[in-house]
């Protein structure tokens, strides 16, 4: 009888034992977009759950030099750049849960062909039995992506287009420049019509009128002194 009761606590603590070990926590890290990446595209980095959860702690360690953060894309999700990693907290008090977590980058160097991503300092609580997963009970916290930047022949025809766009604008600034040339000229031609309407006019013409008038009134004079002496 003692051994059956000794036998029946072991099976009942096997059991607690059991029910009260996790069987892991798995996870998977993606990326929306991986091919033909330029920089100043945006991008969603997506970790997907195999359970729903209520809430989660962790950080992203990510490539700075080809990321930057932009912001949250889930609800109820904080996020923070701290120590060149995202700094990431969740919280449902609505008790609905998620499976996903999105975050959103922007594309600051397209020169490599792998981005890597980790998570550290990871904790989870599931929905419904509300498990907790932490450290070697998450599978999935690496992963590397292969991406591929846009080929060349788009970025010549990017090229293209901002030689047309500059040739353009400089076709415009020239006729803007000849516009406003052309406009100074009138007033300028406006000015001198204008001068030229109150000024003397010197040509040769009036230069004999001159010397005529000069001559008669010399010839006057000295008749006028004849005159005086003859009476004399």
């Amino acid at each position: 009888m003692k051994n059956k009761f000794i036998l029946i606590n072991v099976i009942l603590i096997a059991i607690i034992s059991i029910s009260t070990v996790s069987l892991g926590f798995d996870i998977d890290i993606e990326m929306d977009k991986t091919e033909n990446l330029k920089v100043g595209d945006e991008v969603i980095l997506t970790i997907n759950f195999s359970e729903k959860i209520v809430g989660a702690s962790f950080k992203i360690n990510y490539d700075t030099n080809s990321l930057k953060l932009l912001d949250k894309e889930t609800k109820n999700l904080y996020v923070s750049e701290n120590n060149r990693q995202v700094a990431c907290v969740y919280i449902d008090m609505e008790d609905i849960g998620t499976d996903t977590i999105k975050v959103k980058f922007k594309v600051l160097n397209v020169d490599k062909t792998e981005l890597n991503f980790s998570l550290e300092e990871a904790k989870f609580i599931t929905l419904g039995d509300e498990n907790s997963y932490s450290g070697s009970e998450i599978n999935g916290i690496n992963k590397t992506i292969t991406i591929e930047k846009a080929s060349d022949d788009n970025n010549i025809g990017d090229n293209t287009n901002n030689d047309q766009n500059n040739n353009s604008n400089n076709n415009t600034g020239n006729i803007s420049n000849n516009s406003t040339s052309n406009k100074n000229n009138n007033i300028n031609n406006k000015d001198n019509s204008t001068l030229n309407t109150y000024l003397p006019k010197t040509g040769t013409s009036n230069i004999i009128f001159v010397f005529i008038g000069v001559t008669i009134l010399s010839v006057i004079y000295f008749g006028i002194r004849l005159r005086i002496i003859s009476k004399c």
